[in-house]
Order: structure tokens, then sequence, then C-alpha cells
């Protein structure tokens, strides 16, 4: 692919807001608590490399992220198959 594709380049996680709706408004919703910065680091660190500690989300059969050791159990909780869990490190406080 040449650079004149770049612009039209689909993202790998473009499936995810009609696969994981829910999510998708979760994760809206931290954008506009923590900033883009934020988000894209956990989602960077957490789905992408697989870091424990950063994202982890879950609706119906699909989970994104790698949960951690503090929240394992809740990881593999799922009262309907419609429900968005959403589990995301908060920013470092500033001094």
């Amino acid at each position: 692919m040449d650079n004149s594709d770049k612009g039209q380049q689909k993202s790998r996680w473009d499936w995810l807001p009609k696969a994981m709706p829910n999510v998708a408004r979760l994760m809206a919703e931290k954008r506009k608590e923590f900033g883009d910065a934020h988000v894209n680091e956990c989602w960077k660190r957490g789905v992408v490399q697989q870091e424990p500690g950063w994202l982890f989300a879950r609706e119906g059969g699909i989970s994104i992220g790698m949960p951690w050791d503090a929240m394992a159990d809740i990881a593999l909780w799922q009262i309907t198959r419609t429900q968005g869990l959403l589990v995301m490190r908060p920013p470092e406080a500033k001094p």
C-alpha cells in the first residue's frame, strides 16, 4: 500500500462499536472524563500489548484487553448478554 491509501485504511478495531455497542458507549464516556491521550494509552497497553492493569472490556461473549488480579473475578461476571463492562486504569493524580 502506498501513502495515498493511508487516509482510507480501516482500523483493525472498527468492528468494536457494532459488536460491543455498550462498551463503545462506555469508552466514549471515558474519553470525555479522562481525555483521548489517556484512553489511547490504556487501549495500547491493555488491548494491543496485553498488559494487565490497563484496560479490560467485555460484552456478550466478546472480551478485549487483559484483566488483572484485583478484578479477575469481576471479568467473569455477565448479568445479561448485552451488558457492557469496561475497567480502565484511572489517570495518575497530578501533584
